[in-house]
């Protein structure tokens, strides 16, 4: 047998210098005595676990008493202030056990219930004085919500929940569809935190025009709006995804950390809604970061039609650049869809380097003379397979606009694709978890 203690002393805040102590003893046996290193890492993790229970359920307790000490029922309110009737008579009547669920496990812990019989009201004190209401959201602390949603990151909710299970060490603590409410809420408070943050903005926008009304730029730097999408595996039917609008806003002002360099300036946007609506969201977070006060504003972007029509409908006038991962890419899937083996690598070089350079037209002229030559040698079929090179002809087309001198750009600083300076990938998590609170059961689809 053996046995661990935990004494906590906490002081009162009063000028008494009372002191009052928490005594936790939790005494655990082990069958047979010490048999192997993984039996005792786990009997030891599972006495500290319960020792955190014992422990935040006898501060609760502890808390309580000094609540009921200093509790007066207000019986009515005159002028904003309270006016406690003294004649009000309070009697304790039993109490009733409430289960909360934290990051170690649920914890259950009685609490007084009281009756006044002036006012014939029942009263839990305690519920007012921790916020603990019949609310299912308001039976969870802000650390298990916490957890909740980074165990449901990457994995659908039965596998978030079965996490959760694991990690408090309590095998009935949650339920996979409690996790997906728990998700539903914080989304529905981050959007929600959102909205206002996007009033502010305006309110900001408005200002910086009252302030700058001739358009002047104070601002020396850049301004870089980079949009992409995620799919997410819906729960609408088998093997179908729905695309998440994912954006990251910075400003070119860094600072080093290390070997690195730090962003100072940055916001991500992201929904599943349509691009009318995250647009608008997205033009909040620039304005919160006076994308006015910027002369060179850059929507980097994979040549997506939506993109386009959030730079044309929330961002007239910026500098629009194809993102260069992405056009070269896609040149070296069509070329390899369309041409063999021995003579592809050469192609390849020859059209990346003139779109490196910036000569579209070279390369749009030369990628149709070798369709035309493909179609006199009887090879329809491979041009006008998904990703061929029919395609990748209209993706050029389409973003003709957004087809520049990258070798030109990336030698004066500035940002050519989302892959540059890290920028992107190093935020999937939080992008991750952003997108997850639109309450989609998914499996996150990367790259």
């Amino acid at each position: 047998m053996w046995k661990v203690n935990i004494e906590i002393t906490i002081s009162s805040d009063d000028d008494t210098k009372e002191e009052k102590k928490i005594q936790v003893q939790i005494e655990e046996s082990i069958p047979d005595g010490f048999q192997n290193l993984d039996k005792w890492e786990q009997c030891v993790r599972n006495v500290g676990f319960k020792s955190m229970r014992e422990l935040f359920k006898n501060g609760i307790g502890l808390h309580e008493e000094k609540v009921l000490s200093e509790y007066t029922h207000c019986k009515e309110i005159k002028n904003d202030k309270h006016c406690y009737d003294k004649s009000c008579h309070m009697v304790r009547c039993g109490q009733r056990e409430f289960t909360l669920k934290t990051a170690f496990g649920e914890v259950r812990f009685p609490r007084q219930r009281m009756f006044c019989k002036t006012c014939g009201k029942w009263l839990i004190p305690l519920n007012d004085a921790l916020g603990l209401h019949d609310d299912e959201n308001e039976k969870s602390t802000i650390g298990f919500k916490e957890l909740s949603g980074l165990c449901s990151v990457n994995q659908p909710y039965r596998l978030a929940s079965d996490m959760i299970r694991q990690v408090t060490q309590d095998p009935d603590i949650v339920s996979h569809e409690h996790v997906r409410q728990l998700v539903q809420e914080e989304g529905r408070l981050v959007r929600q935190m959102e909205e206002e943050n996007r009033k502010d903005a305006v309110f900001c926008f408005i200002k910086s025009l009252q302030n700058n009304p001739s358009g002047y730029h104070p601002y020396s730097g850049r301004m870089y709006i980079c949009l992409d999408g995620v799919f997410v595996r819906s729960n609408s039917g088998k093997d179908r995804f729905h695309e998440g609008k994912v954006g990251f806003i910075c400003t070119d002002a860094r600072e080093s950390a290390g070997n690195r360099l730090r962003i100072l300036n940055k916001r991500y946007v992201s929904s599943f809604e349509d691009s009318y609506v995250f647009g608008g969201r997205l033009r909040g977070e620039a304005l919160r970061l006076a994308i006015r006060l910027y002369k060179e504003v850059f929507i980097i972007g994979d040549g997506a039609r939506w993109i386009r029509e959030i730079r044309e409908q929330c961002f007239p006038g910026t500098i629009y650049i194809l993102d260069w991962y992405h056009l070269k890419e896609k040149l070296y899937r069509a070329l390899r869809i369309t041409l063999p083996d021995t003579s592809m690598k050469d192609t390849y070089t020859k059209f990346s380097t003139y779109l490196w350079m910036g000569l579209k037209e070279n390369a749009l002229n030369e990628l149709k003379l070798l369709y035309n030559q493909l179609i006199t040698e009887g090879k329809q079929s491979l041009l006008s397979q998904h990703e061929g090179l029919e395609e990748l002809i209209g993706y050029i087309e389409s973003n003709w606009e957004g087809i520049v001198d990258y070798h030109r750009l990336s030698q004066s600083g500035y940002v050519i694709s989302i892959m540059d300076w890290k920028i992107w990938t190093p935020n999937f998590e939080f992008i991750d978890r952003h997108c997850m609170m639109e309450s989609y059961e998914k499996n996150i689809i990367l790259g």
